[in-house]
């Protein structure tokens, strides 16, 4: 007997969570078409571009990129990191992602410290990395970066 009314109650609660309005339909699908995108970017030494103005100096280097079309610029969406590689408690060296913006901190040659502020500027077709110094220092050249943009759509 308790058999019979467990599986009546069972049977019961089945079609209690079967009623109900339906609800509305989802946006339509894309068949094939992947949903994201990743790719490394590597900025070389020699590349970045020192830019200056009144108020404010920084170090560029711009890239096509053409997998950043409206339709992801304007309703997708970007991750940027700055690929690092860093020893942990005296091991090999491990590659870590580490999200933009991001500051790296040194010491110039005179073992004055200062940090470097790396970030990405983004616009329909092209994606430029950045590097702000905490101080004026125009003989600091920034060394060679790999960057990894995430695209999502």
């Amino acid at each position: 007997m308790k058999k019979l009314f467990g599986l009546l109650l069972i049977l019961m609660m089945g079609f209690a969570a079967c009623t109900g309005p339906m609800g509305p339909a989802g946006p339509p699908g894309r068949d094939g078409a992947a949903d994201w995108w990743v790719g490394d970017f590597v900025v070389l030494h020699d590349d970045w571009k020192f830019i200056k103005d009144d108020d404010w100096y920084l170090f560029e280097y711009e890239f096509s990129f053409p997998e950043l079309s409206n339709f992801v610029f304007n309703d997708g969406a970007v991750i940027g990191y700055l690929v690092q590689h860093i020893r942990y408690g005296g091991g090999q060296p491990v590659r870590t992602h580490c999200l933009l913006p991001y500051t790296v901190y040194g010491e110039d040659d005179d073992g004055v410290p200062y940090s470097e502020n790396y970030s990405c500027e983004l616009r329909p077709g092209y994606i430029n990395f950045t590097v702000k110094y905490s101080d004026y220092v125009p003989h600091i050249k920034p060394p060679d970066r790999t960057f990894r943009i995430v695209l999502i759509w």
